[in-house]
């Protein structure tokens, strides 16, 4: 007896992937990283409140920065609506066509901008490789996966991180216990960059006294040391 208003665009949205013969639903990629705009920021940018975006990050290629997209740069609107946080900008973003272009409202050095952003499925760029894990290692039971834009996507991690995915964790394993997650990202293993999960497989072949581990969870960049 309980009902939920599903908004048009989603429905639209999923529809479209449905005609496509897509198994899941396919959104626009953005390429950016969003903050929230604080009442300070907002009042030093001359505006009356603080809505909007503010842009940390671009992505080297994708379609916020072949639009024009500045880091700094304040994001105003889409398409005509106006946005007042990342959470309904990324709501407006998502339920956009894909095919077609963003019309972007930006706050730019006190002056407003139009920006178009071309509305494109995330990329694979790489294949995942995925790799599980074994060994006496605190990574023993991890299946972990090279990160593209596709799977970040995917799995709702932020644009432009960099490093190895953890894509699942068996129940009950070594890694499970001493407390990774899926979805975290491994950056580093004892000082070395992660970058493919090959390269963590080889890392964890050497005998090591015990193991300094970088990774990136919900944005913050944590470091542990476990046991060899």
């Amino acid at each position: 007896g309980i009902g939920f208003a599903i908004p048009a665009a989603m429905v639209r949205v999923v529809v479209e992937s449905a005609r496509t013969g897509a198994t899941t639903v396919r959104r626009p990629w953005f390429g950016a990283r969003l903050q929230a705009l604080t009442p300070d920021v907002a009042d030093g940018l001359g505006l009356d409140r603080p809505a909007g975006s503010v842009v940390a990050g671009v992505v080297e290629k994708g379609p916020a920065a072949e639009g024009g997209l500045r880091r700094s740069d304040v994001i105003l609107a889409v398409d005509g609506f106006a946005v007042d946080d990342p959470e309904s900008f990324g709501y407006r973003f998502a339920t956009r066509p894909l095919g077609g272009v963003a019309t972007l409202t930006v706050l730019r050095s006190g002056k407003r901008v139009v920006l178009p952003v071309k509305l494109v499925p995330a990329p694979e760029l790489r294949p995942r490789e995925p790799v599980t894990l074994a060994g006496r290692t605190p990574l023993s039971g991890i299946t972990v996966m090279n990160l593209s834009p596709a799977l970040a996507e995917e799995l709702a991690i932020d644009a432009g991180t960099e490093g190895v995915v953890v894509a699942a964790i068996e129940e009950g394993s070594t890694a499970a216990r001493v407390g990774f997650q899926k979805g975290d990202i491994i950056q580093a293993l004892n000082g070395e960059a992660m970058t493919r999960s090959r390269d963590v497989e080889a890392a964890l072949r050497e005998r090591k006294r015990s193991w300094e581990v970088t990774i990136s969870r919900g944005g913050q960049s944590v470091t542990s040391v476990f046991p060899g």
